[in-house]
């Protein structure tokens, strides 16, 4: 009776690989490889590699575009069903690129996954199928995954005035970013671009009749200088340079470290708060401290402030600071530190 359970689970073991292969190919043979052939409702195409063509690419409803590795070049694009860009691939277009179709009652969307981008010359137009939200429940979206880059050179004009065109689908702790270097619009009354902070919006142009929501934004003309802690490293300032979210996507991970100097402790802490039982030794075997705070689930707060200019200016928050001070800039989400002549976000960067 044993040996038959065992011989019977083995069988159990051979059928459900055999039944995942099939299903794997069953799969894949649903995925039609994409030539820059027209793209047909109901039906999936799948594109590896690199791929340039100089037409016009229409996803229509019910069709689904997903370029799983390499970098799709083209004209401009108009998106009724969804253009899926994977993990580290890529979308560059010289035209206009469309999402939606305003009053279709069709769910359309651009899904960027992790270190992904589209990257266009020409404009984003977001259009608005549920009509004002005359037919609620339709929308079109562009889902950003973990550090994915959306870089529009041209226009960005957004119609819905329900629901935001741009939402956040990686990991809680990430950003993604939403560069527009020209003008951007909105329907006005509700309308804004996003309400996840971990989209980092950033406009170089004037915005109209469009609101920031709860993203992170920077505009409008925005500048290095105006939110230096949202600024990505590898954006130029320069708004008809075109084609940096390559370089934004590389510099993301950039940073670099070396570890603390060795050696021998000159002194000892002297100075602790805790709210633990407090240990014989502590705070004298912290080396080198003057004050030392513990706890296991407890956080320390600094001041909070509005906003503080980079240059002291009259009028601000903080008159006459002290080099060295630390606080929390509200507007600018960064811990800044005035180094006695400017305050500056503390980042993370190369500490040599």
């Amino acid at each position: 009776m044993h040996m038959n359970n065992l011989f019977f689970l083995n069988i159990n073991k051979k059928l459900s690989f055999l039944l995942m292969l099939v299903f794997s190919a069953m799969i894949d043979a649903q995925c039609i490889p994409y030539t820059g052939q027209a793209i047909t409702s109901g039906n999936t195409y799948c594109l590896n590699g690199n791929l340039s063509i100089s037409t016009n690419i229409s996803i229509p409803n019910g069709a689904t575009l997903i370029i799983q590795s390499g970098q799709l070049q083209s004209n401009s694009i108009q998106v009724d069903g969804v253009l899926e860009i994977g993990d580290g691939a890529s979308v560059k277009s010289t035209g206009t690129v469309k999402v939606g179709t305003f009053g279709s009652q069709n769910n359309s969307k651009i899904t960027l996954g992790t270190k992904s981008f589209l990257s266009l010359v020409g404009s984003v137009v977001q259009e608005d199928p549920s009509f004002g939200g005359f037919y609620p429940g339709t929308t079109s979206v562009i889902e950003m995954g973990t550090s994915s880059v959306v870089e529009i050179c041209g226009t960005f004009t957004q119609q819905s005035t329900t629901y935001p065109s741009v939402e956040y689908v990686g990991i809680p702790t990430g950003r993604a970013y939403c560069i527009a270097k020209a003008d951007v619009s909105g329907g006005g009354g509700a309308s804004i671009i996003s309400d996840d902070r971990q989209i980092v919006a950033i406009v170089m142009g004037s915005v109209t009749g469009l609101g920031m929501g709860n993203s992170s934004f920077c505009g409008p003309n925005a500048t290095k200088a105006m939110c230096p802690s949202l600024w990505p490293e590898g954006l130029s300032e320069d708004k008809s340079s075109c084609g940096n979210a390559p370089l934004i996507i590389d510099e993301i991970d950039g940073f670099c470290t070396k570890p603390g100097i060795s050696g021998t402790p000159d002194g000892f802490t002297k100075f602790g708060i805790t709210v633990q039982q407090k240990s014989d030794s502590w705070p004298e075997n912290i080396p080198n401290g003057f004050l030392a705070m513990e706890s296991k689930n407890k956080g320390f707060v600094i001041t909070r402030v509005k906003h503080v200019s980079q240059t002291p200016q009259s009028g601000d928050v903080v008159a006459e600071p002290k080099e060295g001070m630390l606080l929390y800039d509200i507007q600018d989400k960064c811990v800044k530190l005035y180094n006695g002549t400017e305050w500056k976000c503390v980042q993370r960067s190369c500490n040599d």
